[in-house]
């Protein structure tokens, strides 16, 4: 699977981005630390075979923007939301996060329980994250 990346302008700067795939669910990759696209590999072709996928890189990785503003849980995902709803991929959400994303998928399915079908946490905490 060749990895296409894309540019999606937010409030907040440039994200690099990729959409693959189509169909049901609509699945939403969060990166851990500061984990490139490229760390999907092993399971976005076999995803993409039956469901649309968003995966990024947050700011400051790889050919997303130079961090501007703090990274805090808040920034990331209202940017991520921000990023999903200008590029047009729609909700609900199966959100899943490795390592640290699993913070941030935790935070936005409490903030945004509308747009959220689930959650798969991988390797990560799923502790409460307090912004």
């Amino acid at each position: 699977m060749k990895l296409e990346k894309y540019k999606v302008e937010t409030t907040k700067g440039t994200l690099q981005y990729n959409n693959s795939g189509n169909g049901k669910p609509n699945i939403v990759l969060i990166n851990g630390g500061s984990g490139p696209i490229e760390g999907w590999m092993k399971i976005l072709p076999a995803i993409s075979e039956s469901s649309s996928v968003f995966s990024y890189n947050r700011f400051g990785v790889a050919g997303s923007d130079k961090l501007k503003v703090s990274q805090d849980g808040l920034n990331i995902v209202n940017t991520l939301r921000e990023a999903l709803t200008s590029v047009g991929f729609e909700s609900p959400f199966l959100l899943v996060g490795h390592s640290l994303g699993g913070l941030y998928a935790n935070l936005y399915a409490r903030l945004y329980p509308n747009e959220v079908a689930g959650i798969v946490f991988l390797e990560s905490s799923t502790k409460r994250y307090q912004p």
